[in-house]
């Protein structure tokens, strides 16, 4: 019985997975292709709400009274975080969102708090079979979403999410590591360990698609 349960969630799973890659891949034609750029741009809140659907189907822990606390803290904290850092350039240096993540107020879309839960979430997954410790669960999380950013940025201005008003400025790395550690150390003190299998795929799958942009773009 056990075995024939997992071999019915390993086709589940590579469902899944088929339909990732497919998606991401549609997503590549289409905002590569000027007729349909406006298209996937305009498509781009919804694949983001997707995507994190996706993940907490996957995660039976995704409704603990702790993990909404904690995912509710840092959408609000990180929407506030960049509402200042747009409309100052204090934070992360001189950017202006563009409209390709949704309705925005104060100049700042309301879905960049869903997507700064997306990327703790996913980068929080990825390597949970190591040891839990501090170097673990927040130095080696923070520094896949350096490394995250670091592509993304590049990508952001031909997906219409944000532009720089000049070179993407150090500051706003040290400014994205610096949060990193902060929201991946409360969930480490916390005793929040979140695992989903997902996680890995669609890290890659945008990783993939930022840098298919990059290249067609540039």
């Amino acid at each position: 019985m056990i075995k024939e349960m997992n071999k019915l969630s390993n086709k589940n799973d590579w469902f899944f997975i088929r339909n990732i890659i497919i998606f991401y891949s549609v997503g590549i034609i289409g905002f590569s292709i000027n007729y349909t750029h406006k298209l996937f741009t305009f498509l781009s809140p919804i694949i983001l709400i997707l995507t994190l659907c996706l993940l907490f189907f996957y995660d039976r822990k995704a409704t603990d009274k702790k993990r909404i606390i904690y995912f509710s803290f840092i959408f609000l904290s990180s929407f506030i975080i960049e509402m200042i850092g747009v409309n100052t350039g204090l934070l992360f240096g001189d950017y202006q969102y563009s409209h390709g993540l949704g309705i925005k107020l104060y100049n700042t879309p309301l879905l960049i708090g869903i997507n700064w839960i997306l990327i703790i979430y996913i980068t929080s997954s990825i390597f949970t079979k190591l040891k839990y410790n501090f170097v673990s669960q927040v130095i080696i999380p923070s520094g896949l979403m350096i490394i995250y950013d670091i592509i993304m940025e590049r990508a952001a201005p031909s997906m219409e999410m944000w532009s720089w008003s000049n070179n993407i400025p150090l500051q706003n790395f040290i400014m994205w590591g610096f949060l990193a550690v902060f929201f991946h150390s409360i969930r480490y003190f916390s005793k929040i360990e979140i695992k989903n299998k997902m996680a890995i795929p669609i890290y890659l799958a945008q990783i993939i698609l930022f840098v298919f942009i990059i290249l067609i773009k540039h």
